[in-house]
């Protein structure tokens, strides 16, 4: 039954959301396309002819066309129809290219350009960031229109050199921006030798469906040796990406990356599988991300599945769906969404979903509804049998307004169990039935300023699962004022009283007050101190009401001794510690910050325990950046154990000034005195190429993450590597900074 109303609130909500949008004006994207037709406008000429029909002619010309900078020998055209021929050394920047040619033809109403007999390099803005470095394209013609180039028989790369290393000889090029690149009939030619030939070549330019142009060889404990490939292709105009897996210990495991682009629909499917004969298991993975117009809604769906991998634990199986559905309108939005997920392993299972409903409405300026609706069910399974279920269906409607003297707010929510409860857990929460809000400020109310706030309210509440119904009424009054003194030398104070009765004959109030307190001086050094009070006297019955006591100080000095030194301290003192029978001091944390250069910085920190006189610890980092290298190194000393607790080393940087160049990460663990993580990448630098050899160990963690990875590849193009990543995807640079 519950079902069926929350269906039919769905449908409801739907059909006022649709009806407010007709009442309305439309759209923006609803009205006819008006495109303003951009000018070119002429900045510098030799000579300049313009007679009645608008024709023009001139020489030795500096123009602005968009973002293009354009300049020519000469130029004609009509500035009626949009159309100009430029001539003479012609040069074009600006958007993320570079062009140079004979000829230039401009067709401003279609905002496109060709340029002949020459050719333009495609810096990474015009491409998004897609690629690293520029692409060079040279030949017959070449032709730009909004985010799409086309090249009629010429040469592509991304060696910039006058002499190329390597380019691809093709009879014609297309590059979407975002989505591919696209060479027919292509040769590659490597130091003036031609290597082989193919009748397309598909590069995708969607950072989602790369994974290097190449293929990686290697061997790693879970795999043995192989050989993982990565082809782009065409589907139609979209492109994907198929991927075949050779593993001496896996077998042959096959995947394909594919975006699409039907009608007005788009998205990217992932599809890998492997049988895994080291395992004896079959490992699936999947992924879907879709979007698209749906009944006047913007429609997303996302889903994820993975089954039998060994990169998590093979004997697990986990899925995940979610479908949404958004549609906005001038005075509100309206939401819907629904999400499952499952997991199993070892006999064991789970699932979780959710459906919800979000509609918000404004009717006027100073009015506005916000309601949402969720059915959630979580269940678990043992063997196959059902050992938990829970299942809710929360409400939750809030109406708000304002007036010249306060504002008002009125919310209500109800938490109601649907179905069979089983396994002894319940939602948690909080239940309004109803409760209304005003709130106003001493300005407001009454025309003076001294950062006064007033909240007054009523409600009826319940505390789930078993709470009783209680009616409370609340008073509170907040100061807020001004920061008093000058920037150098302030205080600020603010504090609260707020009063609380409850039906069953209880009474609450609390005090509360904060101050803080700054002093200024030398080069950007302060001086800081801080108090913080609360106190809660009564009871109240609701448990999400409860506080605490605070009565603590605390002080700070921030120095700058010099542009080259900087110290930090920081403590402070609980004045309730001793009643409660705990210790009041907070550890004395110190920082010294030496920067010597705009290379090097060392920051060492510790902490001092005040209440047993206790040297807690120390960490120092060492940190170096330039032009050519980085390194990051740092520490942790234990004194209590009179042991280094940690360490850890970053470092890349070139070898002897060859072109090679060494990455590593190295962390030590001195507890158990052993290394949790080392990675070593040599790459050596061949201009528009790359060659590396990658050694990886992650000891840390559910499989034996260790592998020789050999990679050959082209800079420019983008590529995911695992060099850097733990095991569980975490980044294992180490940084160095203050800490408080």
């Amino acid at each position: 039954m519950v079902k069926r109303l929350w269906i039919a609130s769905l449908l409801l909500l739907a059909c006022a959301g649709l009806s407010s949008q007709e009442m309305e004006e439309p759209l923006p994207d609803q009205q006819p396309l008006k495109r303003k037709v951009q000018r070119l406008e002429v900045e510098r000429f030799g000579t300049l002819f313009l007679d009645a029909h608008n024709n023009l002619q001139a020489t030795d010309i500096l123009a602005r066309w968009r973002e293009y900078t354009i300049q020519a020998e000469q130029v004609e055209g009509n500035l009626d129809r949009g159309t100009y021929l430029f001539g003479g050394r012609v040069l074009l920047e600006g958007g993320g290219v570079n062009a140079s040619g004979d000829t230039l033809r401009i067709d401003v109403r279609r905002r496109r350009w060709l340029l002949e007999g020459g050719g333009a390099d495609l810096l990474p803005k015009f491409l998004r960031y897609q690629l690293r470095d520029a692409v060079r394209l040279s030949g017959q013609n070449l032709q730009v229109e909004e985010q799409q180039a086309r090249l009629q028989r010429g040469e592509l790369t991304t060696c910039l050199l006058g002499e190329p290393h390597y380019h691809f000889s093709a009879d014609g090029v297309e590059v979407v921006v975002d989505k591919r690149l696209v060479a027919r009939n292509v040769s590659l030619t490597v130091l003036n030798r031609r290597l082989f030939s193919l009748p397309t070549l598909v590069v995708p330019l969607d950072r989602r469906l790369s994974r290097g142009t190449l293929p990686q060889v290697g061997q790693s404990v879970e795999e043995g040796y192989y050989v993982k490939t990565a082809l782009g292709y065409l589907l139609g105009d979209n492109a994907g990406t198929g991927r075949i897996d050779l593993m001496q210990k896996k077998g042959i495991g096959l995947g394909i990356d594919q975006q699409y682009l039907l009608g007005g629909a788009a998205g990217l499917l992932s599809l890998y599988y492997l049988n895994d004969r080291s395992r004896d298991t079959r490992t699936v993975t999947a992924q879907l991300r879709h979007q698209q117009k749906l009944l006047g809604f913007d429609a997303r769906l996302t889903g994820d599945l993975r089954s039998g991998s060994y990169l998590y634990y093979s004997d697990t199986r986990a899925s995940s769906w979610q479908l949404s559905l958004n549609r906005a309108w001038s005075t509100g939005t309206l939401a819907l969404l629904s999400r499952l997920s499952q997991q199993s392993s070892a006999g064991f299972s789970s699932d979780t979903s959710l459906r919800s409903l979000r509609w918000n409405q404004r009717w006027s300026r100073n009015t506005a509804l916000n309601f949402s609706a969720d059915l959630s069910r979580f269940r678990s399974f043992s063997g196959g049998t059902l050992r938990s279920q829970q299942e809710q269906l929360a409400t939750q409607a809030t109406m708000s307004g304002s007036t010249d003297r306060f504002d008002w707010t009125l919310a209500f929510n109800r938490i109601v169990p649907v179905g069979g409860q089983t396994g002894g857990f319940y939602y948690g929460g909080i239940e309004k039935t109803p409760e209304i809000l005003l709130s106003t400020t001493d300005r407001r109310l009454l025309g003076r300023d001294m950062g006064l706030r007033f909240d007054l309210s009523w409600g009826s509440f319940r505390e789930l699962p078993r709470g009783e119904p209680v009616q409370r009424a609340l008073f509170e009054a907040r100061w807020n004022p001004s920061t008093f003194g000058e920037s150098a030398n302030n205080l600020s104070l603010s504090g609260m009283f707020r009063q609380v009765f409850t039906s069953d004959g209880t009474a609450q109030y609390i005090l509360q007050g904060n101050g803080n307190w700054q002093v200024r001086f030398g080069d950007n050094s302060r001086w800081y101190a801080s108090y913080q009070y609360m106190r809660p006297y009564g009871y109240t019955p609701l448990r999400t009401e409860y506080t605490g006591s605070t009565n603590f100080a605390s002080a700070g000095l921030e120095w700058n001794a010099s542009p080259t030194l900087s110290l930090r301290a920081y403590t402070g003192y609980d004045l309730f510690a001793r009643q409660r029978g705990s210790r009041p001091w907070q550890p004395l944390n110190v920082g010294l910050l030496w920067q010597p250069s705009n290379t090097w910085q060392l920051n060492v920190q510790s902490t001092l325990n005040l209440n047993e006189g206790q040297w807690n610890y120390l960490r120092a980092y060492l940190r170096g950046r330039s032009e050519r290298f980085a390194v990051n190194l740092n520490g942790v000393y234990d004194p209590v154990r009179h042991q280094w607790a940690s360490a850890n080393l970053w470092l890349d940087a070139p070898v002897f000034g060859t072109p090679l160049r060494v990455q590593t990460y190295l962390t030590y663990n001195g507890y158990v005195k052993r290394f949790e993580g080392r990675q070593l990448l040599l790459t050596w630098d061949l201009h528009c190429w790359e060659l590396s050899v990658g050694y990886i160990d992650n000891p840390l963690g559910f499989r034996a993450d260790r592998e020789v990875v050999f990679r050959l590849r082209i800079k420019a193009f983008p590529e995911t590597q695992r060099f850097g990543v733990g095991q569980f995807g975490q980044s294992l640079e180490t940084a160095g900074g203050w800490a408080f």
